[in-house]
């Protein structure tokens, strides 16, 4: 995917800080998704933005403050049960790999309700092709098809994918505080 970032060049011009190429994150967790990290921030920047910002061990999720934008393929048949004939180690590697390429994106999910995480964010949702649906902590689904938007309050949901091809959504993810960090599981 293609990614252009324009920033400030000293004067209040705008110039091109970067026109590069983002290419998906894929996890043997959830076969078949591709995962773009296109922006990342740990903490607003001030203006001007004069330059790209440190992405180097930053947390899929992010904090307080923080801000992730990205996209977001979900294959079709995607069920994020875990695979049966999986032995425990093999299980553990794959989650090991998904803590490596997605830093603290494992502890946001679930064990007991695959696929389904919860983070402290506010996330700003657009799907762009095919048709899914968002399902809720307490198992209501919300269909979803190009077009739609949906700003998800940090409750806990699992995304899947009802059609024939791939359901790509963008994201933008914004940190906020944790009231109820204390009580969370």
């Amino acid at each position: 995917m293609r990614r252009i970032v324009v920033g400030d060049d000293g004067t209040g011009q705008g110039r091109v800080l970067a026109d590069d190429s983002v290419d998906p994150l894929t996890l043997a967790l959830l076969p078949g998704a591709e995962i773009y990290r296109i922006w990342e921030l740990d903490e607003l920047p001030d203006l001007p933005v004069d330059r790209m910002p440190s992405q180097t061990d930053t947390r899929y999720f992010p904090g307080p403050g923080g801000l992730r934008f990205g996209f977001i393929s979900v294959p079709p048949g995607l069920t994020y049960e875990p695979d049966a004939d999986l032995s425990e180690e093999a299980m553990a590697a794959v989650t090991a790999e998904a803590e490596t390429k997605l830093p603290g994106m494992m502890a946001a999910f679930d064990p007991a309700a695959p696929g389904m995480h919860s983070t402290a964010s506010i996330d700003f949702i657009v799907v762009l092709g095919g048709q899914g649906r968002m399902r809720l902590g307490d198992g209501v689904d919300v269909s979803l098809r190009s077009g739609d938007c949906l700003i998800q309050n940090g409750t806990p949901h699992a995304w899947f994918n009802d059609g024939a091809v791939p359901f790509v959504f963008c994201y933008t993810l914004c940190g906020v505080a944790d009231r109820n960090a204390t009580t969370k599981p």
